[in-house]
């Protein structure tokens, strides 16, 4: 047996630490005990928010065969699993991570290894030695030949896989099976919302009348096919754009903890002074380039944006607050970065879905207490607010793109130009029910105005005999009329052309109403040519 044994029915318990899983936490938990005593590999895909970490933290501290080993892309991710770890088991793990080796000597290593992914490639995965289980955080990202070789590594001696993610499905179509065999447990933001774990979103989708994507260029990415970043961050760096965007911001969020995504240095760098000098709003940017922003700025920026209420309002980023970047506090986010490829977009949109501290945690909660404890809190929703170009040519990521759920395709186009021409924010569940209902009246119109047509255009036949010819008295001749007809009133199946004056002048003037497109621009032309 690989792990204790635990059984759907159990009810959840506290664990050393005072923690008790959340339902789907459990039952993430044990799906994953489940599948792995038939397969090798497995994943789990969860949206932002919802407690990765506290799912695979349970599940190593009841692994009974071999060592524990997390792997992560980021810094800071090693950083968090290592915390958690320790304050949910209570032994600290070792840490492989740049200068940071792991003590693996017989008599003092640890059951619980937390590395870097970069590290480990390198060659130092060697040194990990008795590894049951291999944990592989932010697993959209794996799908590399690096990281096949290295989890074939300790597959082949015959440690576990579970794969952990937000968005398991790519971009660019790479398919996770290549290294998962499959995905035992999903819970996704619109799961969240509905159970009230998760803070729903209010959303503006704004056009910026001086930006044009329509020649901008599309390249691979890390997070699939996206646009070209020098030809985006071309665009976005224009003076016009930087004003339009500054504006925006401080119209629609002054006050609000807001976070700004950027593309590039240049634009972060602009906005935010331009929000300074202009708006008097407290901004400041952040990016990763150690050359531009010392790790000094960042943290600095970083601490007075998320513990001081009085400080940083406003934060431009390039690619910091994204995986690893927990906030509950965000109340605002501004898509400043226009994107096609969702695994980024929901990783951002994730970012604002957390509630406040204390909020959803308490006994005996059903998700209609949760829900209204998050409307009763300081954080009711958290404000989306997407900046898209003026031609609207690419099929750019928004808000619905994130929730449409089984929503389809259609109705998702329509709340997102219902966004575009609306001037405040709506929540996106009301929008797509919105727009559903829209595409219904819509398609029953179209419907009613077909039958309407194909009615009016029947062929109707008409007796006549012909006394003088060879066709017998009393046998029937058709004849065809063909044009419009009127489907209702008073002369019903009468062609339009064979109305009186009085009657087509009283249709235009709305009695009776034609609703009929193709009926109204038949009658004017008839009218016309009278």
């Amino acid at each position: 047996t690989y792990l204790r044994g635990f059984t759907a029915d159990e009810p959840s318990a506290p664990d050393a630490s005072g923690f008790v899983e959340r339902p789907y936490q459990r039952n993430a938990r044990i799906a994953v005990e489940s599948a792995l005593g038939d397969m090798d590999a497995v994943i789990v895909e969860m949206a932002t928010g919802l407690g990765k970490t506290e799912i695979f933290t349970q599940l190593m501290s009841r692994w009974e065969r071999g060592r524990c080993l997390v792997i992560a892309p980021q810094i800071t991710l090693v950083a968090q699993a290592a915390q958690k770890i320790a304050q949910r088991t209570g032994v600290y793990p070792g840490i492989e991570q740049a200068h940071n080796w792991s003590d693996e000597s017989a008599w003092n290593r640890s059951p619980f290894v937390v590395a870097s992914k970069d590290t480990l490639v390198r060659g130092r995965y060697k040194r990990i030695k008795d590894v049951g289980l291999v944990v592989v955080d932010e697993a959209h990202l794996s799908i590399t030949k690096s990281w096949a070789n290295l989890l074939d590594h300790f597959m082949g001696l015959g440690a576990k896989v579970l794969g952990v993610t937000a968005t398991a499905k790519r971009h660019d179509r790479k398919s996770m099976a290549n290294l998962y065999e499959g995905c035992v447990y999903q819970y996704g933001i619109v799961d969240g919302i509905q159970d009230g774990w998760l803070v729903n979103a209010q959303a503006r989708c704004i056009r910026l009348q001086s930006l044009n994507l329509s020649e901008v260029t599309m390249s691979s990415t890390t997070m699939g096919r996206d646009f070209n970043q020098i030809d985006l961050s071309q665009q976005l760096e224009k003076y016009e754009t930087i004003y339009e965007i500054a504006e925006i911001a401080a119209r629609e969020t002054r006050g609000l903890k807001t976070a700004i995504y950027c593309a590039s240095v240049a634009e972060a760098q602009m906005v935010s002074e331009r929000l300074s000098d202009s708006y008097g709003v407290k901004s400041a940017w952040i990016c990763a380039d150690t050359n531009r922003c010392s790790p000094q700025q960042r943290h600095d920026a970083l601490e007075s944006f998320t513990k001081d209420p009085d400080g940083v309002t406003h934060l431009c980023n390039v690619g910091i607050l994204t995986t690893g970047w927990d906030f509950p506090g965000l109340e605002c986010i501004i898509m400043a970065r226009p994107t096609r490829s969702k695994m980024l977009y929901t990783q951002i949109f994730g970012r604002g879905t957390r509630p406040l501290e204390g909020t959803v945690d308490f006994a005996g909660s059903t998700a209609e207490s949760r829900c209204e404890a998050i409307a009763a809190s300081r954080k009711p929703h958290f404000k989306m607010i997407d900046l898209v170009d003026v031609t609207l040519a690419h099929k750019i990521m928004t808000s619905p793109d994130v929730m449409s759920g089984t929503w389809g395709i259609e109705t998702v186009e329509k709340a997102k130009e219902a966004l575009v021409e609306s001037d405040e924010a709506v929540e996106i569940d009301e929008a797509l029910r919105a727009a559903q209902k829209q595409l219904q009246l819509e398609q029953e119109q179209k419907a009613r105005e077909e039958r309407a047509r194909v009615a009016a255009e029947a062929l109707y036949k008409s007796r006549s005999v012909d006394p003088f010819g060879d066709t017998p008295e009393g046998d029937v001749k058709t004849k065809n009329k063909r044009g419009a007809r009127f489907p209702f009133g008073r002369f019903r199946g009468e062609l339009v052309r064979d109305t009186p004056t009085w009657y087509l002048r009283g249709c235009m003037d709305g009695k009776p109403q034609v609703t009929a497109t193709w009926l109204w621009k038949s009658i004017s032309r008839e009218l016309e040519s009278r």
